[in-house]
């Protein structure tokens, strides 16, 4: 499979995102995408444009060195929550941290080709579309958590109503609501994510590919054309990405979409907008 499109953005001072492949353009090996995810500290603690987005840096540093090596899927993500523990035992090492203190986490799809076939990974929300050859399609985008997000979504839209548009003054205000549901991470009651912890493996989605004849990896920030605004369909949106720069223009409508309702009345959601990024494969 080759790269089709690739697209990443940020929505803010700081792209919590990132992306990446293994291999040639035109011949991939493995395929990935991060969404961290947006922390609730009181300030920053880690280098890096925020905690979030340091653990995300890591964690791509570590796929493009080391996601094209002769090892199953499982143990390439085995090794990859080991490196971020490490990593993250010497950058926390003398910090003064508070005991309430939200630890950086990310959302990960990785793929891996293992000869003819695909293997897919999946933590957290981001969400995978695999069309097969006989253009049936796959779509794995539910979480756990999409409840309590549905929850904060409504609260916020009160708020909005009640004039409080300030996302900084929304963080606050459900901070404690937001930190009771993160203490859910990769816990059997909970919903997976990758973070520096032993745990983070433990609801890891393991999805076998077979030999998909098309792939869309993407944060709930770009897959918000599909499931929010209602701009495609998931058939539509990865023929869209497929096209000569999809990705580009699916983006652009969704940023459009955004900044014509700031306030998400319209489209129902916490943040106006969100980080958004995607890869698509196809032969």
């Amino acid at each position: 499979m080759r790269v089709v499109g690739a697209v990443t953005d940020g929505s803010g001072a700081v792209n919590e995102d990132a992306c990446g492949f293994a291999g040639d353009a035109g011949d991939v090996q493995a395929a990935w995408v991060f969404d961290g995810v947006t922390g609730i500290n009181s300030r920053q603690y880690l280098p890096g444009g925020n905690d979030a987005a340091w653990l995300v840096s890591a964690a791509q540093d570590y796929l493009i060195a080391h996601v094209a090596e002769d090892v199953t899927l499982e143990e390439m993500a085995s090794r990859l929550v080991d490196w971020l523990i490490a990593a993250w035992n010497e950058v926390s090492s003398g910090l003064a941290l508070p005991a309430d203190y939200d630890p950086p986490a990310a959302c990960l799809i990785l793929v891996k080709r293992f000869g003819d076939a695909w293997s897919g990974l999946r933590l957290g929300d981001s969400c995978l579309l695999a069309r097969e050859a006989g253009g049936e399609h796959r779509v794995f985008a539910a979480s756990p958590n999409n409840s309590f997000d549905h929850w904060l979504a409504m609260e916020a839209k009160r708020r909005r109503d009640q004039g409080v548009l300030d996302i900084k003054a929304l963080l606050a205000e459900f901070r404690p609501q937001l930190l009771a549901a993160r203490k859910r991470r990769n816990q059997p009651d909970g919903y997976s994510v990758l973070e520096a912890d032993a745990r983070a493996l433990d609801l890891a989605e393991h999805i076998d590919l077979d030999s998909p004849e098309s792939l869309l990896l993407c944060t709930d920030g770009f897959y918000r054309a599909a499931d929010h605004y209602g701009l495609y369909d998931d058939n539509g949106l990865l023929d869209a990405c497929l096209a000569e720069g999809g990705c580009a223009r699916v983006l652009k409508e969704v940023r459009e979409t955004e900044a014509a309702d700031p306030l998400c009345l319209r489209y129902l959601r916490f943040k106006p907008a969100d980080d958004a990024t995607a890869v698509v494969l196809g032969r």
